[in-house]
């Protein structure tokens, strides 16, 4: 190839060409200023012509002659030296303070978000002294006692810009460590922890009802409380595994449909063990109470041979209740004496419906299971359960699963049961977050319950609601627990019911008096009595399953909140 051609293709290709020199020129004032500025090609080609930095800099500036320019490099330098300036004027001891508040109190906060919950009041019975954990002293993380007025820069976190400690203490404590114990740091998704912590994370972030709210959810408290103490009197020593001291699921149910229809439910379907089943039939389900009074003097349930032969409390049920315009039907089905072998059952009923319903987003349809805490933690099904949920073909948009925690399987106490902390922790093979909740406190209870209403809506996934309780008459109104538990069983004696705290606090609060809540036990009690005198010459019929609401108080169904 010719010389002339070699320049010819060189003039095309090459880069170092008079119309670029303004361009190479201004690179290479970056390159003089921050070599690390330039991509390495550039700066490897600067590397190479080793040229005087002088030389080349006075070369920018141009002839004496000319008017001088205000080059890159001029300006880079100029910055430079004033940014020196200024920063001779800060005072880097405070920046190093101020930088290390930060970063400590950000992992403080995070270690709430994970811990919290081992120290939050979650036991009623307060049988069980909580320790105080190491990770959540901000002695831990290098702060003291002089540090909790300095105002500490946050970015926005827990909602603050600024906060000294004892605002950050304050606000973590109430958000992590009162009557509700939140675990969903194990979770992967981030998403759905960002989602959660938003939720509840901030000053604003209280657990609030509005007047009706809180009346209405008293008002289920007392037929939840009002039913089982005029079974126990009606027919005593009777096995009906009562929900004495789980009072706070009712309203924690009645919250699911109410959110669950304004999220587009269509369909509730419940599954569950014996426990608490006659009361929720009743106050839920809005089966009549005389139907169950008279299955108690032995009368099945005429014109239908499939129910006949089995107890009062396997038995299912179907209704429809309307929520704030919202018509959800709700379905409970019957189960035998093996706990949770009803969980697939329930699970693949939901899956049919949603087909049926054309559901492709899973949204229409909302399975509920309910759990003892003894079982939760001890039967595999469980676990089989949560391992295919997330499965193509098994996946049916998430299940809102409560544990109602009796702290004691039979007569087993926890720590001789299993080796988790809580029962619900088989839950996290499904990265489910759980909300532990103390059963004294319906308004925490009901809040837990529509957390985890919009949280199954939003994301699809599996949710736990672990209503840490106990019970007042042991595994059945038939045994005396004292025997196997004297020490828990002294303290349930002496202990209030749900309904005494719940009404002090109300009263306290001046929407009721004792006055006012005794007249409305009294009206429930009649009410009972009349649907028991009814009871002794009723025959059962299938035709209260349509709309048998339309009775006694609606509760939460027709009140706004």
């Amino acid at each position: 190839m010719s010389s002339s051609n070699n320049n010819t293709i060189y003039k095309k290709t090459s880069f170092l060409a008079g119309n670029n020199s303004e361009f190479i020129n201004e690179f290479y004032a970056d390159y003089i200023s921050d070599p690390h500025s330039l991509p390495e090609s550039w700066r490897k080609f600067f590397d190479g012509l080793s040229e005087d930095e002088k030389l080349v800099y006075d070369n920018l500036k141009g002839p004496s002659w000319s008017p001088e320019k205000k080059n890159k490099r001029q300006l880079i330098l100029s910055k430079n030296k004033k940014n020196e300036t200024n920063f001779s004027n800060i005072n880097t001891g405070s920046v190093k303070q101020a930088s290390q508040d930060s970063v400590r109190a950000i992992m403080l906060i995070r270690a709430y978000r994970i811990r919290g919950h081992l120290i939050a009041n979650l036991d009623p019975l307060s049988i069980s002294k909580k320790k105080e954990h190491l990770e959540l002293k901000p002695e831990s993380y290098g702060f003291t006692k002089e540090d909790f007025n300095r105002k500490i820069f946050l970015d926005g976190v827990l909602g603050l810009q600024y906060g000294n400690l004892n605002e950050i203490l304050a606000i973590l404590k109430k958000t992590y460590c009162s009557n509700i114990g939140y675990e969903f740091m194990h979770m992967g998704d981030p998403d759905e922890k960002s989602w959660i912590r938003d939720r509840i994370e901030g000053p604003e972030k209280n657990i609030t009802f509005t007047k009706n709210g809180k009346k209405a959810i008293l008002n289920k408290i007392i037929q939840a409380e009002g039913f089982e103490k005029y079974l126990h009197i009606k027919f005593v020593g009777t096995k009906r595994f009562g929900l004495d001291g789980g009072e706070s699921l009712i309203p924690a149910l009645e919250q699911i449909i109410k959110r669950g229809g304004n999220l587009g439910a269509k369909e509730i379907k419940i599954g569950m063990p014996h426990r608490g089943r006659l009361n929720v039939l009743a106050n839920v389900m809005g089966k009549p109470f005389k139907a169950i009074f008279s299955e108690f003097f032995g009368k099945g349930i005429s014109g239908n041979k499939d129910f006949e032969g089995d107890v009062k409390y396997h038995l299912g049920a179907s209704s429809n209740r309307e929520f704030d315009g919202n018509s959800v039907h709700i379905s409970l089905t019957d189960n035998p004496s093996h706990l949770e072998a009803v969980n697939p059952v329930v699970l693949g009923q939901v899956r049919a419906k949603q087909f049926f319903h054309k559901d492709n987003e899973r949204k229409k349809v909302i399975p509920v299971l309910m759990h003892g805490d003894a079982a939760f933690a001890g039967q595999g099904i469980v676990a089989e359960c949560f391992a295919m949920s997330g499965l193509p073909g098994h996946n049916i948009g998430g299940t809102i699963h409560i544990i109602v925690n009796n702290q004691i399987g039979f007569t087993t106490a926890p720590r001789f049961a299993r080796s988790s902390p809580y029962p619900s922790d088989v839950a996290k093979i499904a990265q489910a977050p759980i909300f532990h909740v103390n059963g004294d406190d319906p308004e925490a209870v009901v809040h837990c319950a529509k957390i985890a209403t919009e949280y199954r809506q939003k994301f699809n996934r599996d949710v736990v609601i672990d209503i840490v309780c106990y019970r007042r008459f042991g595994h059945n109104e038939g045994d005396e627990p004292s025997f196997t538990q004297p020490i828990m069983y002294k303290k349930i004696r002496s202990h209030p019911t749900t309904l005494s705290i719940y009404g002090k606090k109300l009263s306290q609060e001046g929407l009721t008096s004792e006055k006012e809540l005794q007249f409305e036990k009294n009206t429930f009690k009649k009410y009972l009595e009349k649907e028991f005198e009814t009871s002794k010459n009723y025959k059962s019929e299938l035709k209260w399953f349509d709309g048998a609401w339309s009775r006694f108080k609606p509760g939460l169904g027709k009140d706004k909140r």
